[in-house]
């Protein structure tokens, strides 16, 4: 969710699909994330979008700012801290990089390195903001890296994964900070219905349009690139989903 707010709006067709219910038990992320809160605590959720993490800590701790450079993402923020009733929502729109905001107690960064050119200067403001604690997310595998082998027959080139947690805890490291680690169940591939609908879900993913010749592509092939199980459809050797949660606490750094 770094993208420049020159580009346009990326997320504006998706925004509403990273709404969550602020009242789910079920969701091992935010259970965790939650645990490293207090009822005291203020929040910055950088690059916190529609709220999926933000809403739910808003009632386990005193504010959130919410740090995003799409307005759609924001805009169905709004919605859904309307919609649960919360006043201690406030959301910033920009980058992170440029972002001006106060230093809260903790600084919540879910799933955005990923993209983030130069990771040095993004983290070491994240933690310059963070009074107490930062708390980030992120997967093993980069999001798009089970559509990976797609890419070239679909696009006509080979896609090079972005960098994910692995690098991250490395790019920590070599930054001096040394933070705990928990990793999450893992998630199992995405399973389709039908070959059909790996195909529309795909053609999301991959940035297709209608009627393109890189859809027409994609549907000549994607049979090839999915196997069958007893649930459905999935890619064909897809990894399960890890993600771990890594936190700090800013008095602990060497």
């Amino acid at each position: 969710m770094d993208e420049s707010l020159s580009q346009g709006d990326f997320w504006k067709d998706m925004a509403p699909m990273f709404r969550a219910d602020p009242h789910r038990t079920d969701d091992e992320a935010l259970n965790a994330i939650s645990g490293l809160v207090n009822p005291d605590s203020t929040v910055v959720d950088v690059g916190g979008g529609a709220g999926r993490f933000a809403v739910a800590l808003s009632f386990k701790c005193k504010s959130v700012t919410v740090v995003d450079p799409s307005e759609s993402m924001l805009e169905q923020l709004q919605e859904a801290t309307a919609e649960a009733g919360r006043s201690n929502v406030a959301a910033v729109h920009s980058d992170w990089e440029t972002a001006e905001v106060e230093p809260e107690d903790v600084v919540l960064c879910s799933h955005v390195v990923y993209g983030v050119a130069d990771i040095g200067p993004f983290v070491e403001k994240i933690n310059a903001h963070a009074r107490r604690r930062v708390v980030l997310l992120s997967f093993i595998d980069s999001p798009q890296a089970n559509i990976a082998p797609l890419w070239e027959p679909v696009h006509g080139e080979l896609r090079i994964n972005l960098p994910a947690l692995p690098e991250l805890v490395n790019v920590l490291w070599e930054m001096g900070i040394y933070p705990s680690i928990c990793m999450l169940t893992p998630l199992m591939p995405q399973l389709y219905e039908s070959i059909g609908d790996a195909t529309e879900e795909l053609s999301n993913r991959l940035f297709l349009t209608q009627d393109s010749p890189s859809r027409e592509r994609l549907e000549a092939v994607v049979e090839d690139y999915l196997e069958s199980t007893d649930d459905g459809w999935r890619i064909a050797g897809a990894r399960p989903v890890r993600q771990g949660v890594i936190w700090w606490d800013s008095d602990s750094l060497t």
